[in-house]
């Protein structure tokens, strides 16, 4: 089979979608594609033949900081192989081909990006780390909590929904929580990322909730969750606070859990972050995070398990 690699353009949206349930067996909404794509010009590599698209690797930009230093990164999205051609996953196929297209113009020393970073399914992953192409420097945990009883009282804290009038009140608190992270890799997280992630977010519902100390008004950070039902629970989408401050935003966050009937908290993120927060019920490992660059393993020496990252930092969660 014969196809030759691209840049994807804002045309090829239908086409795309359409590769996404084949590949995924599931419709992505056009308005999530849109958020994700409409606002980048390269923003995504694709192989085609005669007959259509057989392969995708996109892109989002995401803005890093480690000990003061700001860093341009992209995270790997919609990562995707026509089922018919599945069994060309080898160094020479279209998932191979594309991901080097992409990494070679977009990431390195002088490129756009630093890095490129994502959570690959294992074959994947194996196939990346196979070719040179990926590294793996952390580990992603699913950790789950019991939800507090609705009976419970957090006389010391109190929280409101945050909205877009806390512009202010969310950078002052991002500035403090970025100076305290200095030797993690840490994601911004300021006013223009929560109103796009999570207040504008085109197909998921958040609860977005500003906590603070109940006498003396003193922010203690910012709580984002997602409900899922009964059955799964609410997910621990983000936290936003001090490491000492976390356990206080998780207990608000079981409290909710538990005004609304649900049993549990469960949430993605980093051992860096788990070991801020209290000992969970369970845990267990859902992906590793991975890197691609040109000088891949002096860049993945240096960021080896420092990563400070949650549910919030994919992009589908």
């Amino acid at each position: 089979m014969k196809w030759q690699c691209r840049w994807a353009t804002k045309q090829d949206r239908d086409a795309l979608l359409s590769l996404f349930l084949s590949a995924f067996g599931h419709p992505m909404n056009a308005s999530l594609w849109a958020w994700k794509y409409d606002w980048q010009d390269e923003f995504g590599v694709l192989a085609c033949t005669d007959d259509g698209i057989i392969a995708y690797y996109g892109g989002l930009p995401r803005l890093f900081w480690l000990q003061k230093k700001k860093i341009n990164a992209v995270q790997i999205c919609d990562v995707m192989v026509a089922p018919q051609t599945r069994g060309l996953l080898t160094k020479n196929g279209a998932f191979v081909q594309t991901a080097k297209t992409f990494l070679t113009a977009k990431t390195g020393k002088d490129k756009t990006y630093r890095f490129a970073f994502g959570f690959p399914s294992d074959r994947a992953s194996r196939l990346g780390q196979k070719t040179g192409l990926y590294a793996r420097i952390d580990t992603i945990l699913e950790a789950s909590w019991r939800a507090s009883t609705p009976q419970k009282k957090l006389f010391w804290l109190k929280s409101r929904s945050l909205s877009e009038n806390d512009n202010t009140t969310i950078n002052q608190l991002w500035h403090t929580v970025q100076k305290s992270l200095q030797s993690f890799l840490v994601p911004q997280k300021d006013a223009q990322f929560f109103d796009w992630r999570y207040l504008k977010h085109p197909t998921h519902t958040y609860i977005a909730k500003l906590v603070s100390w109940k006498w003396s008004n003193k922010i203690v950070g910012i709580v984002i969750l997602r409900d899922h039902g009964p059955e799964q629970g609410v997910e621990l989408i983000d936290l936003l606070g001090l490491p000492d401050n976390l356990g206080q935003l998780l207990r608000v966050a079981q409290r909710y859990a538990g005004q609304i009937n649900r049993s549990r908290i469960f949430g993605w993120l980093t051992p860096n972050i788990l070991s801020c927060l209290p000992k969970p019920v369970t845990q267990s490992e859902v992906a590793g995070v991975h890197i691609a660059t040109p000088d891949l393993v002096k860049t993945a020496n240096q960021l080896q398990s420092r990563c400070w990252l949650m549910s919030g930092d994919t992009d589908f969660r």
